[in-house]
């Protein structure tokens, strides 16, 4: 049958989309780029905030509403949480079948039994073997490589744990095996991703070894190994080094930050305060290869007061991020955050927000406007039709999540190489710029 699908949420909800293909091809149904091409519609869903549970029900809504679709499957983090909602009486009726992270291998069985007149509803203890016909649905040249699921830090605030489970390495020898198989198609630039990358191992091994795994992947012939979501207080100099020494790796770090002030990241069971996340990135800074740090921060916090929201604005003002992401606590129900007293209004909230926000731009719009008359290398990821310009991404911008280089060519360019592009203005963080001749 024809398969349409739509992966919602993280890049790691994204891999599980794609090795999910990869067994619907190897049980001998096809994939279609649109869903109106679509008999079977799989909607991978997040369930991390209630907005993303808002959007993972109406994206479901959109897609029953194609005449031609015949089935409906919902997987991911979705029915992971709401399993007992969702199928009730008064549930998600729009639905055929539910799936959860650990049956996607089973995508073959779910088909079959629906083309029966059942309605299927798997569940598995574990993970899924990842599929050797993993449909790759980035553009060919940079791909995400999933190395753990589940987390074990238990942040107050984050539902993951109850959803995705305790952490859960994958074997070393299975990353690089599926790291050769993205080689062979293509591949240059491999982006390990992870609730939690930094903590790889410490299931398997009793310690931290995302090192030993680095170690082993850079002696791939792969172009490009890059680090998304790497928590602060197992940071070590250890592996700043190695970013900073190792030419394979991207100069750049995702270290998610969530606040500066000390009583806010105790309330949150963070394992940093102020100072050592200063120190961090103070280590970090010291690198001669000027690596590139991007963070995310939560406003809004439970009990969260002006002063501890203005430590907070003050370290963004003291720290300058390179690229930094910020959201507004959302009270999610079964973390010990939702039940804290002094929840924080919506109005302040979003004033916060709005603030926070704007002190971060100050500080990257003058970023940007350094790199003006510079020449960066930039990996060609597209076109972009509305200002009929190439774009790309550079060794301290991640694909998809940080600002892009839009560049003119003076020559022939293909997708995945890398250009010399001399930057010639700004806009909203974006920089233009036209490629020129190699220049030492």
């Amino acid at each position: 049958m024809k398969i349409g699908a739509i992966s919602l949420g993280c890049d790691k909800n994204r891999v599980d989309t794609e090795h999910l293909l990869g067994f619907a091809v190897q049980a001998g149904h096809e994939i279609v780029n649109t869903l109106d091409e679509a008999e079977i519609v799989v909607v991978n869903t997040c369930a991390f905030l209630q907005s993303a549970v808002k959007e993972s029900i109406e994206t479901i809504f959109e897609a029953r509403s194609h005449q031609n679709v015949k089935y409906l499957i919902v997987a991911g983090c979705l029915p992971m949480r709401y399993i007992k909602e969702l199928t009730a009486e008064d549930g998600l009726r729009e639905a055929d079948a539910f799936l959860d992270k650990g049956a996607y291998d089973r995508i073959g069985e779910v088909i079959e039994r629906l083309t029966k007149g059942e309605k299927p509803v798997l569940t598995a203890e574990g993970e899924y073997a990842p599929s050797n016909k993993r449909v790759i649905t980035t553009p060919y040249h940079y791909a995400y490589l999933k190395i753990a699921d589940g987390c074990d830090n238990h942040c107050t605030f984050c539902a993951i744990p109850g959803i995705r489970g305790a952490y859960k390495s994958r074997s070393i020898e299975s990353l690089i095996k599926e790291t050769q198989e993205l080689i062979a198609q293509g591949i240059k630039e491999v982006i390990l991703v992870a609730q939690d990358v930094t903590r790889y191992g410490s299931d398997l091994f009793g310690k931290s070894s995302l090192l030993a795994l680095l170690k082993e992947l850079v002696k791939l012939p792969v172009e490009k190994i890059r680090l998304l979501y790497c928590y602060p207080d197992q940071c070590s100099n250890e592996l700043i080094d190695f970013i900073d020494a190792e030419p394979k790796m991207a100069k750049y770090i995702d270290m998610p930050m969530q606040h500066a002030a000390d009583s806010v990241l105790k309330r949150m069971n963070r394992h940093d305060t102020e100072a050592s996340l200063k120190e961090r990135v103070a280590y970090i800074r010291s690198k001669a290869s000027n690596i590139a740090i991007r963070s995310t921060f939560m406003v809004g916090f439970p009990q969260e007061t002006q002063e501890e929201f203005d430590a907070l604005c003050r370290f963004l003002q003291e720290v300058k991020p390179d690229h930094a992401g910020f959201f507004a606590y959302s009270r999610e129900e079964g973390t010990p955050a939702a039940r804290m007293k002094g929840q924080i209004p919506e109005r302040v909230k979003k004033e916060r927000l709005r603030k926070v926000i704007e002190v971060q731009s100050r500080t990257a719009e003058q970023r940007a406007e350094s790199m003006i008359g510079q020449v960066v290398d930039v990996i060609y990821d597209g076109i972009d039709y509305d200002r009929q310009c190439f774009y790309g991404h550079t060794d301290r911008n991640a694909p998809e999540v940080d600002p892009k280089v839009y560049f003119h060519a003076k020559e022939q360019v293909e997708i995945g190489e890398t250009y010399p592009v001399r930057i010639e203005k700004t806009v909203k963080l974006d920089l233009y710029g036209q490629t020129v001749e190699n220049e030492e």
